[in-house]
C-alpha cells in the first residue's frame, strides 16, 4: 500500500514540476493533498465507491484499495496541472482516461445491480398468466 506521499510526488512528476531526485516541498505536498481530498471526495460523491476518507499527513496510508492508487495518481497529475500552469502530456491523459475506466468497471463488478425483492414479482402462474 502507497502512502500518501509518494501518491503526490508521482503525480507532480508525471506534469513534470518536480524533479524525481528531490523531495517534494512542504507547500507543495499541502496542495496535493488538498487537491487529492477534494477529487476523491468528489469521486465518492458521483457513485464511485474507493472507500476513501479524508487524509491530512503525506505518511499516512492511501485510504483506497492499492488497484486504485495509479488511476488515482494520473488523475490528480490532471487535477494539479493547471495549479501549475502546465498541461499533462498525451500519454498521462490517456492513462488517467484508462485508470478512471477501469477503476469504474471494478466498482460496478463489485458491486451489482440488485432488484429490491418486494417490487418484483417473485414468481409466475401458468394457470391464471399473472405475476405473484
Amino acid at each position: 500500500m502507497a502512502k500518501v506521499q509518494e501518491i503526490v510526488a508521482r503525480a507532480l512528476r508525471l506534469i513534470q514540476v518536480q524533479d524525481a531526485r528531490q523531495p517534494v516541498k512542504a507547500v507543495d505536498m499541502q496542495t496535493g493533498i488538498a487537491v487529492l481530498n477534494a477529487m476523491c471526495a468528489r469521486w465518492e460523491a458521483n457513485g464511485l465507491a474507493i472507500g476513501w476518507r479524508p487524509v491530512s499527513n503525506p505518511s499516512e496510508d492511501m485510504p483506497c484499495p492499492p488497484e486504485a492508487e495509479e488511476a488515482i495518481a494520473f488523475n490528480l497529475a490532471l487535477t494539479l496541472a493547471p495549479e501549475y500552469g502546465t498541461e499533462a502530456p498525451g500519454i498521462v491523459v490517456g492513462a488517467a482516461a484508462r485508470g478512471l475506466s477501469d477503476l469504474r468497471a471494478d466498482v460496478k463488478a463489485s458491486n451489482p445491480l440488485r432488484p429490491d425483492r418486494g417490487v418484483l414479482p417473485h414468481g409466475y402462474d401458468t394457470r391464471t398468466d399473472r405475476f405473484y
